[in-house]
């Protein structure tokens, strides 16, 4: 392939990859990671309107809790207000656009811009504005406001007014995990990162088990060798694989994490479910905890990463010393397979830009490429060709 393709040959390109045949199914052009053009329409028609996970439903348990995120271009707050309602709204103060909130935390009173101490109520209603003239209405100016909705204990945010629910098209996946009881899982830990890589590199990457037994050949494989891997079939919103546990091992902690959870099968309890919900949020799911990653791209080779793990409830000691000695070791855990990662990804965006980098067959355990690239081509092809 040509290192340098216009927009419509490269949608072409992904539109002829995405109709190839579950058995002949190939990895992603390279060019579709490495060109800016692509990019923009991907925030365009994929995060200015499609479900981004911003966190767990328990990140924002009382009154003034937030935490602030970048959507594609948008910096947005995410917080539950006064009345209790969970609300996602612009960070972008109505007067000259200062970024209005940073990081997390709890807010004790309102919103204030550090630039000219514009004032907004938790609603997003501005309520102080110093030195305007007398015709300078306030009632009139609020925060815009976005979508909101919470599956299985996670909160997504929609930046588009139209969008359409997310529970219907994850109905499957949703039976498929019910046993979990996901809802109930607490927050254990939370970190942010920005690694070297597309975003779609990582997506990818999350959602295979084919890699298992060479980028992880002394972590996860001895624990969930790749040979138990099984790419299942997905569906239009999401991917999905099941991974078999050696029963007894684990890659993440020394100790075991005790569950009682009276809903779980003998099969599900030694086993790791693994999905993606398109775009950019990915997940690992077994009976005593999840980890899970929510992807921003911050530009070709750069992914804003959101990432943390929760635990079953009773699965973790009370005590807040034990607690944290869990968080502390299972973190340790997944950030040793992430440093496993991260210089592969890497150097699969560096490569992506070589005269000789081409797109070769995708094994049955990378199945889920092949329906996240159909979802590519769904959600880019005909918006880039009108």
């Amino acid at each position: 392939m040509k290192p340098h393709m216009s927009i419509e040959e490269l949608l072409g390109a992904v539109k002829r990859n995405a109709e190839l045949p579950d058995e002949l199914a190939e990895a992603t052009p390279p060019q579709v990671y490495t060109s800016p053009e692509f990019l923009e329409l991907e925030l365009d028609e994929i995060f200015n309107h499609e479900w981004c996970c911003v966190g767990r439903i328990d990140d924002f348990t009382n009154p003034g809790d937030y935490r602030t995120m970048r959507i594609g271009r948008d910096p947005v707050i995410i917080l539950r207000d006064r009345d209790g309602v969970l609300r996602a709204m612009s960070n972008v103060c109505r007067h000259r656009m200062s970024t209005l909130l940073h990081g997390s935390g709890n807010l004790k009173g309102r919103i204030t811009c550090p630039y000219h101490a514009w004032t907004y109520n938790l609603d997003g209603q501005l309520i102080g504005a110093a030195h305007m003239r007398d015709n300078f209405d306030k009632k009139g100016v609020c925060l815009p406001q976005f979508q909101v909705e919470v599956w299985s204990g996670w909160v997504y945010v929609s930046l588009d007014p139209d969008a359409t629910p997310l529970a219907p098209r994850l109905e499957p996946l949703t039976e498929r995990l019910k046993n979990y009881r996901l809802p109930e899982y607490t927050t254990l830990f939370r970190a942010e990162e920005v690694w070297d890589t597309n975003w779609k590199i990582l997506v990818q990457n999350f959602t295979e088990g084919y890699h298992l037994f060479v980028a992880h050949a002394k972590t996860i494989e001895p624990a969930m060798p790749t040979r138990l891997a099984n790419a299942m079939h997905g569906g239009e919103g999401y991917s999905l694989y099941e991974q078999g546990r050696v029963e007894g091992v684990s890659y993440e902690r020394s100790s075991d994490m005790q569950v009682d959870n009276p809903q779980l099968t003998e099969d599900e309890k030694n086993k790791a479910v693994l999905f993606g919900v398109f775009p950019c949020h990915v997940v690992s799911v077994v009976a005593e905890r999840t980890f899970w990653l929510s992807l921003q791209p911050y530009g070709t080779d750069k992914v804003k990463v959101h990432w943390g793990a929760d635990v079953y409830p009773g699965s973790v000691p009370e005590d807040p010393e034990a607690r944290a000695a869990y968080a502390e070791e299972l973190k340790a855990g997944f950030d040793v397979i992430n440093d496993e990662d991260k210089p592969i990804i890497g150097s699969i965006a560096q490569n992506a830009s070589a005269l000789a980098a081409a797109p070769g067959r995708l094994s049955p355990k990378e199945r889920t490429v092949w329906y996240f690239q159909q979802y590519l081509a769904r959600m880019l092809c005909e918006a880039g060709s009108s």
